[in-house]
């Protein structure tokens, strides 16, 4: 791994992970070598980097904003970047969406999908969303859609590491300053082949979402899908970022109410990977990233992290969200100054801005007053 202590100046959090990652790649590497003595791994971290909200994560030595790949003749995953499918989807329209996207339409549907249906709603946990928008450019409406196949998570069939679940018993577990669990075998190839499947699986979700709420009254023309979290192979995680090309168009996402970038990366930048497979990417973030308000320390045992003084089990589900110094990075300038702030690290172009004018998060119904 080959990183600055920081990417975005005086980042507190990107201080405190950046070496943590390190050590988590040298931990890392040596457990793989005990299955394959030519087995390496590598982490990259998007200028995002920050504090995950998942516990879980945090104690495996993983952050959120980061690519982690691995080389080894052993098929075998770390169960601790905690694998699910987060996607970002753009479907644009025909015209305002204001009078269909409302408060009670999203309320019915949610209760409808409860009710009877299959469908883990999860667009109101975390940084998740649905939010409407207008293309600073040219006035054209989108719909986002921001959620995960909560379908396969933490079920006996999911991907993360629930206690019981189907793939338990091929874990190993390598312990020494800070444990490291790898799943072996051919439950690690089953493992990957769910991955990759959830990848097409969560945009008929977000479909299917986008079809209902529009309810035939507002047009989908086009639409846009990239994956931020998911398995770009069977050895290899993308954390809370994207993997892309030069000059593909990305959404990077910001904070309740505020303008979204459409951003093109360049070459140029320390965010260019070869990837262990031979291809070229560029490894973007996907937003904002959450930030510390000061310095962290951790400590864990075998059942426990603690986070400045602040002690959470290591179980599935349990959240740093609440946790008084994880705070989401702020930038006053919006857009502009955060692009400003990693543009050593990420160059890109700014192709556009989306406004939101309305948004359901876990922050509730909003609507979101446009500027003049």
């Amino acid at each position: 791994m080959s990183a600055a202590d920081e990417i975005v100046e005086h980042d507190r959090a990107q201080q405190f992970l950046i070496p943590y990652l390190r050590h988590t790649e040298s931990l890392l590497r040596r457990a793989l070598r005990t299955l394959d003595p030519r087995a390496d791994c590598r982490l990259s971290p998007a200028a995002d980097l920050g504090i995950p909200y998942d516990v879980l994560r945090l104690a495996g030595g993983f952050a959120t904003g980061c690519l982690v790949e691995w080389a080894c003749r052993v098929p075998v995953v770390p169960v601790d970047t905690t694998m699910n499918i987060d996607t970002s989807s753009v479907f644009w329209l025909d015209g305002d969406p204001a009078e269909v996207f409302t408060e009670e339409a999203v309320s019915a549907l949610r209760g409808r999908i409860a009710q009877d249906s299959s469908y883990e709603w999860n667009f109101d946990r975390g940084n998740h969303f649905i939010l409407t928008c207008r293309r600073m450019s040219d006035g054209r409406y989108a719909l986002l859609l921001h959620s995960n196949e909560k379908e396969f998570k933490d079920q006996f069939n999911g991907l993360c590491p629930t206690p019981g679940n189907w793939f338990e018993d091929a874990v190993r577990v390598f312990d020494g300053e800070r444990r490291i669990r790898l799943l072996i075998g051919h439950k690690a190839e089953l493992f990957a082949d769910l991955a990759q499947m959830l990848l097409r699986f969560n945009i008929l979700r977000h479909r299917f979402i986008a079809t209902m709420l529009m309810n035939g009254r507002i047009g989908i023309v086009g639409e846009y899908h990239k994956h931020h979290y998911f398995m770009p192979t069977p050895a290899s995680a993308a954390i809370g970022c994207y993997l892309c090309e030069p000059d593909e168009e990305v959404p990077v996402f910001s904070a309740v109410g505020r303008p979204i970038a459409m951003f093109q990366p360049t070459v140029g930048g320390l965010n260019a990977v070869r990837l262990l497979t031979g291809e070229d990417r560029l490894v973007v973030p996907h937003g904002w990233g959450m930030a510390a308000s000061g310095s962290l320390h951790i400590t864990q045992s075998a059942d426990r992290l603690t986070l400045n003084g602040r002690t959470y089990g290591l179980a599935p589900g349990v959240s740093l969200l609440d946790h008084p110094d994880v705070t989401p990075r702020l930038f006053a300038g919006g857009t502009r100054e955060f692009l400003a702030a990693i543009a050593k690290h990420t160059p890109g172009r700014l192709v556009t801005e989306l406004v939101q004018t309305a948004s359901y998060s876990r922050h509730g119904f909003i609507r979101h007053e446009l500027e003049p």
